[in-house]
């Protein structure tokens, strides 16, 4: 992609909080060739390489649970006007095989990850931060449907995660990413349309 330089969007904010509930109204709202999407979550390391807590258990809530070099090369690709290629994380769900996702560069790329402005480097590359702020009864009831429903997680092992791990990661690793936010979007009752025709202006104008 020749000429000008994209315009990169970052969307973070903790667990369940909306951030790929807006990439998906975003990608609905945008034409498929002005703008390519960006999951963190495709770049956890495989179970392998997963560093254990000291009772063994992996805690996917830890920054070094990503493949942070990886994820940087994918982003600057995009932003030099190269493709990224990336396998699919299927969350360790059996049975489900992986597909090779394609990221196509594009005028507007848009990236949504829990730690997604932790690292420097990372966080340096985008035009827009965006920090998705929601409540915690409303975080851990979505996350415990979400789970449930889509992951096929015993409610126990959710409910165990959620306040071993995905809570103390939180308040240790992400909230402190507001500081980096150009925008707050407070997510409380689900309702991100307000908010996503802000978005859309501020993105056509960009275009």
């Amino acid at each position: 992609m020749a000429g000008k330089a994209p315009y990169l969007i970052g969307i973070t904010g903790g667990s369940a909080s909306g951030k790929t509930y807006l990439l998906a109204l975003l990608q609905q709202h945008l034409p498929a060739d002005k703008a390519v999407f960006v999951s963190m979550d495709h770049y956890y390391r495989d179970l392998a390489q997963q560093p254990r807590e000291p009772d063994g258990s992996i805690n996917f809530d830890k920054p070094e649970a990503i493949d942070e070099e990886k994820f940087y090369g994918d982003i600057l690709a995009l932003r030099a006007g190269r493709p990224a290629y990336q396998r699919e994380y299927t969350f360790n769900q059996p049975g489900k095989v992986p597909r090779l996702l394609t990221f196509h560069p594009a005028p507007i790329v848009i990236a949504e990850g829990l730690f997604l402005f932790y690292w420097k480097r990372v966080r340096e590359l985008f035009d827009l931060r965006i920090f998705m702020d929601a409540e915690e009864p409303y975080r851990f009831m979505h996350r415990l449907r979400r789970d449930k429903a889509e992951r096929s997680i015993p409610e126990e092992v959710v409910i165990h995660q959620y306040l071993h791990q995905v809570l103390p990661a939180y308040k240790q690793f992400v909230e402190p990413l507001r500081r980096y936010a150009h925008i707050i979007i407070q997510n409380q009752y689900g309702d991100l349309l307000p908010a996503l025709r802000v978005l859309l202006d501020h993105i056509r104008a960009a275009l």
